[in-house]
């Protein structure tokens, strides 16, 4: 189900095991609420699956460290090459005199560079050599274009001697740091370009996003039995300003389309050939809600519950009923339970509810049941004994599901997927479930389909910025 989004869990006959008895649970139960509950309504034509709008929020943390460490590497390639400065007929030298600095704030990345900067001039009377350390402060502004490429601009901003040049004439130090701002102003654009590039390099946005939308946009199968596929397609990405803290810049980015369901596995168009739009937001939601559509058969619901039910004994002092076999079927906007019983009651009795789910306590339930005995195809009221003894408790009580109460189980399949990610030391990533929302049940002919939301809280921490632009798979989404 959520394997488009790295986070598949790989087990589908337990996912669909799950999914049947939540619908299972959904016909009958014993609490009632008057908020948040799903609406239950009647398919009277052909249904028409709708297009349902998903997102897909991920919560970064780009570790510091690994963005210093990332763009110290670059900078030492550019500061090792051939970077002509406008010297003034002068020889420069350069070199890093301590680790660069650099801080993410909103769309703009602050740098600080401290370099040792030398000069050197042959004369017909002497050498003229001098050395200085200067503090240089630079402000890159980013922005992605409408092909995904980042594109960036840097300034020098400021700049300092930490220790001014000086020239050495024997005895004689003669300061020559006038002349030295010259260099700097003559060289700014040089400098700025070199930053540029650093940062630049250490993110190959265009490629990154084109491997996550052919992953996202892949089919994946949902139901074997049904032949059900889903889908995402993208449509909006956003990106929100980054954040920057003590250890890590944090923020959002956000996947916005539209889910799709389907009997192929094949789409019309070429997967990740059509980039979504993309803006920039100041704040995004930091939870994924992904909208599907489940669609259980009746008959796959009438096997679990003969295989789970049947000999199954319900009793209240002197009165009992053991339950044989059980067929469930749509009555209008009910669905209806008729099973063959023995004991006190030898015959047919027929249960009936409409499903309805409480998304605030996450618990399927119905506000009512009613109970008749079926006699030649009549239906007539079942006796009192069966209408308010314990038997009728005892049948609510057994069809009450709280999905709260099953979450852990589907979060350890899910952690257990997450596991094999983070197996690369360069990234942790981690989803938590958060709940389900069912805004509605629509009772079909042959099954039921279920408006379903999962909400789940996604976060990729990066250790290793390399695993942007080495080609590594572990962004390759599975599919």
């Amino acid at each position: 189900m959520l394997q488009h989004f790295g986070f598949y869990v790989s087990n589908i006959d337990n996912m669909k095991l799950l999914v049947h008895t939540l619908i299972l649970f959904a016909l009958l139960a014993g609490c009632k609420s008057q908020k948040a509950i799903s609406r239950v309504e009647e398919v009277k034509s052909n249904f028409v699956m709708p297009e349902l709008k998903s997102t897909i929020n991920v919560h970064y943390e780009l570790e510091n460290k690994t963005v210093r460490d990332t763009f110290n590497t670059v900078i030492d390639t550019y500061l090792a090459g051939d970077m002509e400065l406008e010297a003034m007929g002068m020889d420069v030298t350069i070199s890093k005199e301590a680790e660069a600095e650099i801080e993410f704030s909103g769309r703009r990345v602050l740098t600080r560079l401290p370099i040792r900067i030398g000069l050197a001039k042959s004369t017909f009377i002497n050498n003229i050599n001098a050395q200085g350390v200067l503090d240089l402060r630079f402000i890159t502004d980013m922005d992605i274009d409408s092909n995904w490429q980042l594109v960036t601009k840097t300034r020098l901003e400021y700049f300092e001697w930490l220790e001014k040049p000086e020239l050495s004439l024997g005895v004689f130090k003669v300061s020559i740091g006038k002349l030295a701002d010259n260099i700097i102003t003559r060289s700014k654009g040089e400098l700025e370009a070199q930053i540029d590039k650093s940062v630049n390099d250490q993110f190959s946005i265009r490629a990154m996003i084109l491997d996550v939308m052919k992953q996202v946009e892949k089919p994946i199968q949902i139901d074997t039995i049904l032949n059900s596929y889903v889908s995402l397609k993208p449509e909006n990405v956003y990106l929100q300003d980054f954040f920057y803290q003590r250890d890590y810049t944090v923020g959002n980015i956000t996947i916005q389309g539209t889910t799709k369901i389907s009997e192929t596995p094949f789409t019309e168009d070429v997967p990740g050939l059509k980039l979504p739009h993309f803006k920039w937001e100041d704040s995004l939601d930091d939870t994924s809600h992904i909208n599907l559509v489940f669609d259980i058969g009746y008959q796959q619901i009438n096997d679990y519950l003969n295989q789970n039910y049947t000999n199954k004994r319900f009793s209240s002092g002197d009165k009992e009923i053991v339950v044989k076999s059980m067929d469930i079927r749509r009555n209008a906007d009910k669905l209806e339970i008729e099973a063959d019983v023995t004991g006190t009651l030898n015959g047919t009795i027929v249960i009936s509810g409409k499903p309805i789910f409480d998304n605030k306590r996450q618990v399927f339930y119905t506000d009512d049941i009613d109970i008749h005995v079926k006699t030649k195809n009549v239906l007539h009221k079942a006796g009192a004994w069966l209408l308010k003894s314990k038997i009728k408790n005892q049948l609510k009580a057994l069809m009450t599901f709280s999905l709260d109460e099953n979450i852990g189980t589907i979060q350890d399949l899910i952690d257990k997927e997450i596991r094999k990610y983070n197996n690369d030391q360069r990234i942790s990533l981690r989803a938590d479930l958060n709940n389900f929302n069912i805004d509605r049940f629509a009772l079909d002919q042959d099954r039921i389909h279920t408006f379903l939301t999962i909400n789940m809280y996604l976060e990729a921490k990066i250790h290793d910025m390399r695993i942007f632009n080495d080609g590594s798979t572990v962004f390759k989404l599975r599919g």
